[in-house]
C-alpha cells in the first residue's frame, strides 16, 4: 500500500478538498516536478506512531505544531493540515517537508484512506446501522445470522468488540472509528477473505466525518429519541436527526423501523433521493415485514410485501426484552436481502449473545443480577419495565451513573427512569471524563421525584455494586447500568482500568 504526492493531490482534487501544497513557504497548485513521486508508505494522526515516509494528518480543533514537528523528527514525508505550518517547521530541521493544505481535515483524511487501502469496501458488501438505541445488539444478531447462513465470512464494528477474521473478537474504543482506522481495518478484513462488514454508525461518525466517503449497501435506521445533546456532542435534536439521517445519503437501501418517530420523513427523504425502502415493525404497522409477540423470547413474523424475500415463522431471542425482538426484525430483515432466508436465520438468531447486554448472573440465595449497557431513557425504562415484570416478588436495585461532560440532559432522563421503577438508586461513577461524579449524581437526584425511591450515592463504582449486592435479599433484582463488561473508565483525559461491571458482579454471587 502506498500512494505519491501526485495521487494524493489528485484524490483530494476529486474530492474538491484541496486548498494548495506549500514548500519551503513557496506554494503550488501541483506536486512540483522533484516530489511528484514522493512515496508515503504510511498514515497516522498520532505523532507518536510515525514512522520513515508516513503521511502525517493535522487534525483536531486545537491541534499543536509541536506534533507536526515530532513527526517531522521520525520521518513524516508529507503533511496534511487545514492550515500553513511553515512558520513552525522553519525552527526545526525539516522546513521543506510538503504541506498539503485542505478545505476539511476530517474529510480529507477519510477520502485519502480510503485511496490508500485501495477502496476495500468495494470488496465487501458493508450494512450499516444507526439509532439511538440497539445499535449493538442489532449489529450482533445480524452478524450471528449471516454467519450461520453464510459462514465464516462475516466481519463486524461494534462499540464493545471488532472481528476482522470472522472469528476473532478485540475490545473497541468507538461506536465508529476515525475513517483511517476504519479503512485499515476495512481493508484487513478484506485480506482475511471477509465478504461482509456489520457496522454500527454513529451521529457523531457522520458530524465529524468518519465514514465521508463510504457508502452502505444497506443502511438501518432503528429508531431516534432526544439524546446526546450537549455542547460537545449536538446543540439540538434537529443537528441530531440531521446527523443520523446521513446515512439515507449514503446507502443504496434504507431499511427503516416503520414506527421510528421520524419514520414519513425517513421514507420521504430516502423515495426522493430515488432509495429502496424496506420497512420493519409490529403487527401494528404497517410494516413490510411485522412481528407478532410471543412470550419469553418467543415472535413470530409476516411477510406484508409480497415483493421482498418472504421472512414467515417462528423465531425467538434469547435476551430478554420486547424491545430486542424490533432489533432482531430488523437484523432478519438486512439477512433476508443477501442471503437466501433458510433455518440457519432462527439458529443464528437464538444463539446470538451479546456481551454485557442483558446478562443475568444468580446466587444460590435467590438474588439475580442483570448487567446491561442501558443508558438513556429508551432503554432503561424498556430494561426496567422487563426486570419488574419478571421479578414481582423482590425489589429493583439499580446501580448508575452518567457520562461527564456530555448528554447532560441524559440526567434527567435517568431521574425520571428511576422514579417510575426502581425501589433503590445507588448513584455512582460511570465515565466522570473531567467532571465530578458528585456534581453528576447530584444533577441525577435532583431530577428523582418518587419520595419512596430509595437514594444512596456512592461514587466507587466497584464499592457501589458490593453495596447493592451486600443489601440485597432472595427474590431481588440487581441492575447495573451502562458499563457492562467494560474494562475502563474515562477519568480526567485517561482510560483509568476498571473490573468491570459484570466481572465484578459475577465474582461476588459466586462466592
Amino acid at each position: 500500500m502506498t500512494m505519491t504526492l501526485s495521487e494524493i493531490i489528485t484524490v483530494l482534487k476529486d474530492a474538491g478538498l484541496f486548498k494548495e501544497l506549500i514548500v519551503a513557504g513557496k506554494w503550488h497548485d501541483r506536486a512540483p516536478e522533484e516530489l511528484a513521486n514522493r512515496t508515503v508508505l504510511d498514515l497516522s494522526y498520532d505523532s507518536r506512531t510515525v514512522k520513515e515516509g508516513t503521511l502525517f494528518f493535522c487534525k483536531g480543533l486545537k491541534f499543536d505544531p509541536k506534533y507536526l514537528t515530532m513527526a517531522a523528527n521520525q520521518g513524516a514525508s508529507v503533511a496534511m493540515a487545514p492550515a500553513e505550518y511553515s512558520a513552525q517547521l522553519k525552527t526545526s530541521e525539516h522546513p521543506d517537508l510538503p504541506q498539503v493544505i485542505v478545505t476539511d481535515i476530517q474529510k480529507a483524511m477519510a477520502t485519502v484512506s480510503r485511496a490508500f487501502f485501495g477502496y476495500p469496501d468495494r470488496d465487501l458488501t458493508v450494512i450499516g446501522y444507526t439509532g439511538t438505541k440497539g445499535k449493538t445488539t442489532s449489529v450482533y444478531f445480524t452478524r450471528h445470522v449471516m454467519a450461520k447462513a453464510l459462514g465464516k465470512v462475516v466481519a463486524q464494528l461494534s462499540s464493545i468488540d471488532e472481528c476482522l477474521d470472522g472469528e476473532t473478537f478485540i475490545p473497541a474504543h468507538l461506536t465508529t472509528p476515525e475513517s483511517l482506522d476504519l479503512f485499515r481495518m476495512m481493508k484487513e478484513a478484506v485480506d482475511n477473505q471477509m465478504k461482509y462488514l456489520v457496522m454500527e454508525v454513529s451521529s457523531q461518525a457522520y458530524k465529524k466525518s468518519r465514514v465521508f466517503g463510504l457508502p452502505l449497501d444497506i443502511g438501518v435506521f432503528l429508531n431516534i429519541s432526544p439524546d446526546h445533546i450537549s455542547p460537545v456532542e449536538h446543540p439540538s435534536f434537529e443537528d441530531y436527526l440531521a446527523c443520523k439521517s446521513e446515512i439515507i445519503d449514503n446507502c443504496r437501501i434504507l431499511v427503516v423501523n416503520r414506527e421510528c418517530s421520524q419514520y414519513d420523513y425517513l421514507a420521504e427523504k430516502a423515495h426522493d433521493l430515488g432509495k429502496q425502502v424496506i420497512s420493519f415493525g409490529s403487527d401494528q404497522s404497517a410494516a413490510d415485514y411485522q412481528y407478532r409477540l410471543g412470550e419469553h423470547g418467543h415472535f413470530t413474523v409476516t411477510t406484508a410485501n409480497p415483493a421482498l424475500p418472504k421472512l414467515d415463522g417462528d423465531f425467538r431471542v434469547m435476551m430478554p426484552g420486547d424491545f430486542n425482538v424490533a432489533n432482531a426484525l430488523a437484523a432478519l430483515t438486512v439477512a433476508a436481502q443477501v442471503a437466501p432466508v433458510s433455518e440457519d436465520f432462527r439458529a443464528g438468531l437464538a444463539e446470538t449473545t451479546v456481551p454485557g447486554r442483558m446478562e443475568f448472573i444468580k446466587d444460590k440465595q435467590g438474588v439475580v443480577a442483570c448487567v446491561d449497557y442501558a443508558h438513556n431513557y429508551l432503554s432503561l425504562t424498556a430494561s426496567f419495565n422487563f426486570m419488574k415484570h419478571e421479578f414481582k416478588d423482590g425489589r429493583l436495585i439499580v446501580v448508575i451513573g452518567a457520562a461527564g461532560g456530555k448528554a447532560e440532559s441524559r440526567r434527567k432522563d435517568i431521574g425520571r427512569a428511576l422514579s417510575q421503577y426502581a425501589d433503590v438508586a445507588i448513584l455512582t461513577s460511570e465515565d466522570n471524563f473531567f467532571e465530578d461524579p458528585h456534581q453528576i449524581a447530584a444533577d441525577i437526584k435532583e431530577n428523582i421525584d418518587n419520595p419512596d425511591l430509595e437514594v444512596i450515592v456512592n461514587v466507587d463504582r466497584k464499592a457501589a455494586i458490593e453495596q447493592a449486592y451486600a443489601m440485597a435479599k432472595p427474590g431481588d433484582a440487581l441492575f447495573m447500568a451502562a458499563k457492562g463488561r467494560e474494562t475502563f473508565m474515562h477519568e480526567k483525559g485517561k482510560d483509568v482500568p476498571y473490573q468491570g461491571d459484570y466481572q465484578i458482579t459475577k465474582q461476588l454471587m459466586e462466592k
